[in-house]
Formats: C-alpha cells, sequence, structure tokens
C-alpha cells in the first residue's frame, strides 16, 4: 500500500468487523495507523468497536487529516506498568506442536503494550526482543521505579494433556486484587476454563517490591487451547483481558 505522507494509507475499502477484532488488528491489517482509521470513521472510543461493523478504510480520493480534536484525548496516568514476556533466548519455555511459549509471551506482550500506551499508560518492558533474562534481573527493573504494577505474562503445559484453562499467580495483597481483576476479564473474555488466583512464591514475584502478578493465559499442551493460543484474536483478546484487570486495579488504587 502506497502512504499519504500525514494523511492515511491507499485502500478504499470497507472492513466488515469480524469475531474477536480490534481497531489494533484492523489497523495492522491494512497498514493504518489506529488514529486516522478511528478519525476516518468518526469514532472516539476505540471500545465501541462491534461485530459486523463496518469500518472504512481511508485511501487517497477521501484521506482526512487527522487533528486532536477527532482522536479520544488520553489523559496521562501517572500508575507505571511493567510487562515481562516469560522466557526469551535459550530458555523457550514450554515446547509443544511447533509452539514455543517464549513467542507467544511476546506477542501477547506487545499487543498489551500498545493498548495500555494508547490508554495514557507509561509501559517499560523487561524484553523487546528474543533474549534470555534472568529472574533477578526482571524484578530489578520492576523495583527501579516507584507506583508501578508488574506483569509476567506466560502460556502453560503439563504432561497431562487434557488440561486447560487460565489461571494468575500473585503475592501481597494489592498483587491478590490485581490477578483477581485480571483473571476475571482472562475468563470474561476468552471463555476459558477457571483455574483461579493462587498465590505463589515464584522468583519473579518473590523479588519485586510491587504489586505483582504472573499469568498463564492457556495450555499449549492441550491441543485445543494450544490451536487457540497462537492465533492472533486469541493473542488480542487475552491482551484486551489484562488491560482491563489493570485498568480494574488502577481505578481501586
Amino acid at each position: 500500500m502506497t502512504a499519504l505522507l500525514g494523511f492515511g494509507f491507499v485502500s478504499g475499502a470497507t472492513h466488515v468487523v469480524a469475531k474477536s477484532e480490534t481497531f489494533y488488528s484492523i489497523s495492522r491489517k491494512y497498514g493504518v495507523p489506529v488514529s486516522s482509521l478511528m478519525a476516518y470513521n468518526k469514532v472516539s472510543d476505540p471500545r465501541t468497536l462491534k461485530l459486523g461493523q463496518k469500518i472504512r478504510i481511508p485511501s487517497k480520493s477521501s484521506a482526512v487529516k487527522v487533528t486532536p480534536s477527532q482522536v479520544r484525548k488520553v489523559t496521562p496516568k501517572a500508575m507505571r506498568v511493567i510487562i515481562d514476556p516469560g522466557h526469551g533466548g535459550k530458555d523457550r519455555g514450554a515446547l509443544w506442536g511447533g509452539v514455543a511459549e517464549a513467542d507467544l509471551n511476546m506477542r501477547v506482550a506487545r499487543k498489551v503494550e500498545a493498548i495500555l500506551k494508547a490508554r495514557g499508560y507509561q509501559v517499560t518492558m523487561t524484553r523487546r526482543s528474543d533474549v534470555f533474562l534472568s529472574l533477578s534481573k526482571r524484578a530489578e527493573i520492576a523495583n527501579r521505579y516507584r507506583n508501578v504494577v508488574f506483569v509476567s505474562i506466560h502460556f502453560n503445559a503439563t504432561k497431562y494433556t487434557s488440561v486447560r484453562g487460565a489461571e494468575t499467580f500473585y503475592t501481597g495483597e494489592k498483587g491478590r486484587y490485581l490477578a483477581s481483576a485480571i483473571q476475571r476479564e482472562l475468563i470474561r473474555k476468552l471463555k476459558v476454563k477457571n483455574r483461579g488466583v493462587r498465590f505463589s512464591r515464584f522468583a519473579v514475584l518473590r523479588q519485586t517490591v510491587c504489586p505483582a502478578v504472573l499469568v498463564e493465559c492457556g495450555f499449549i499442551s492441550n491441543s485445543y487451547e494450544r490451536s487457540r493460543c497462537k492465533t492472533s484474536g486469541y493473542q488480542d483478546l487475552t491482551a484486551q483481558a489484562i488491560v482491563s484487570g489493570i485498568e480494574r486495579y488502577d481505578r481501586a488504587f
């Protein structure tokens, strides 16, 4: 597609919103900035997107310049979110059916980061590429900041391949609230088995002084759940659920 400098991208298509799609996923599909896509369709809140809704893709003949008044004003948030894509580098995490956990963790983490930034949050990623990072180093990154929460993103696996569902681990009272908020949204959005919220002394949580959680987004050792986990749609919903849980926590504290 040919870019229109400062205006949008050539396409002229009309997109019908499918299940699990977001403005972010649609913008990626057509190579259009989210802000341009929303402004062109006169949408101020990306959460209003509905199944079956028709979204016009900007074309050269009808491109619109994105101005501050056309985009929903986002109030910068005081809280910073540390996003930790689990594993990486020499540590691939769980490996099942050709799917590496470390890769899934990063995909979801990037989506979480994009949504959080769009909503005004400060975000720090413990890793941005396929590199190995020790658990203590991940905690050390979080401990550099004040007024933060730490969210470690993982996918689960076990030799018992019938096991499925999502679960969230925590340390501390505020961590329990954050874990509960995220878990509630995961179950609501993903329609998976609720394996609950559990206290844990995982090193990555124990060594982190701020409220910290570790999210297990599904079992890649379960063939059905693995087939869902590796799709962009499932990853989009997972990211949305994590962000919704973080926002619920932020409103409470």
